[in-house]
């Protein structure tokens, strides 16, 4: 089971990732995150995954590359 918390403040958007994430839960957390970047126009980004008991990891660094590529901006993932 994973749990994800979304956080707004000081023009950055916090993600924290707790639980596990397989390729499915990755999938919905990218629509998340693209869904709130293109409402708000969010360019700074930090990803809390310290909290993650199993994540996908290829299907997580995917998701992070195709960010890169469409969006370009500020994207921090700490581990």
């Amino acid at each position: 089971m994973s749990n994800t918390e979304f956080i707004y403040h000081g023009q950055t958007l916090y993600v924290n990732l707790n639980g596990k994430y397989k390729s499915k839960n990755i999938k919905i957390l990218k629509s998340k995150i693209y869904s709130i970047i293109d409402q708000y126009g969010i360019n700074d980004i930090i990803i809390d995954k310290k909290l993650t008991t199993e994540i996908d990891n290829v299907a997580f660094y995917e998701m992070l590359d195709e960010y890169d590529i469409k969006y370009g901006g500020n994207l921090i993932v700490e581990e």
